[in-house]
């Protein structure tokens, strides 16, 4: 996508946070998510916990979950662990833990994960192009492995490769890139394909995203009944450009980017058999973040 592009002025790649995600730790990060006041964490993960259990009722096994773009893996520790965003950002704001060295902070973080009980037998990995962020992720437990990678860039090497085939569910909290769904797709195992749920800013451009599983055979849905407030806008510039985009697009901006909240969409990919049978709406629900969705059903030997 070129730069002068509204769509790319629309959804600029976190700039107040970019820098934040090459430090040795997740402090800076998560000082600056909690100015801008973030909202999804949260509601992605009881999202993405539905998401997970209606996968796993329907396969009735434990799963391989990979969390695209995870960073220090905050997001995919609150998926396996009773943790809360502001439980964790309240803990990486704390006074006293600003004094630690990086080293005493990672040897700290890797003693509280592992603190945590288990509440399932789903195999997490996370997968990020930042080197530091996906490194510290892995080395603490927040993630049983991490990987680090460029979907948007390159394909994936053998080990990513062979850790897709094995993957059951794909979740994105933040951006997701079309070429980045298009290597899933041409890498993922075609019986038995993930499911795969992420969110995009109402700013961008969905059609390429779907498109790009379609090798997959997956259908992929927006949650229609609602958008999703993301975080406050870090500059007056990046509001503007979001408003100019939403108007092209003819969208109606009140109450969410006019009042100054970047918002995005869910999109979920699914079988189309799955898709066809259990509506959207039934297998996340917004009011009871329970999950419905059937067994797969059982061959009888013969």
């Amino acid at each position: 996508m070129p730069k002068d592009s509204p769509f790319f002025l629309a959804d600029p790649v976190k700039t107040c946070l970019k820098h934040t995600y090459l430090q040795p730790d997740p402090r800076a990060s998560m000082r600056a998510l909690g100015r801008l006041d973030d909202k999804l964490a949260d509601r992605a993960a009881a999202i993405f916990r539905q998401f997970i259990a209606a996968r796993a009722d329907y396969a009735g096994r434990p799963l391989q979950v990979l969390e695209l773009g995870c960073g220090y893996g905050v997001g995919t520790a609150m998926l396996r662990f009773p943790l809360s965003f502001a439980a964790l950002q309240g803990r990486y704001a704390a006074r006293e833990l600003q004094a630690l060295d990086p080293v005493e902070m990672e040897e700290l973080d890797r003693m509280y994960y592992a603190s945590w009980p288990r509440s399932d037998r789903h195999r997490y990995l996370g997968a990020d192009s930042r080197e530091a962020a996906i490194g510290y992720a892995h080395r603490i437990g927040s993630v049983e492995r991490g990987i680090n990678a460029n979907l948007e860039r390159d394909d994936p090497d053998e080990a990513l490769a062979a850790e897709i085939q094995r993957t059951d569910v794909i979740v994105c909290r933040g951006r997701i890139g079309a070429r980045t769904l298009a290597r899933l797709a041409a890498t993922a195992r075609r019986r038995d394909p993930p499911w795969i749920a992420y969110f995009l800013p109402r700013t961008a451009p969905s059609d390429e995203a779907v498109a790009a599983l379609t090798p997959l055979n997956l259908v992929t849905e927006r949650f229609a009944n609602c958008s999703f407030a993301q975080r406050r806008f870090e500059s007056a510039a990046e509001k503007d450009c979001a408003l100019a985009v939403l108007s092209g697009l003819g969208l109606d901006a009140a109450g969410k980017e006019a009042d100054g909240w970047r918002h995005v969409d869910l999109h979920v990919a699914r079988p189309v058999d799955i898709a066809a049978s259990i509506p959207l709406d039934r297998m996340v629900s917004m009011a009871t973040f329970t999950s419905r969705l059937p067994r797969r059903p059982q061959r009888t030997a013969v």
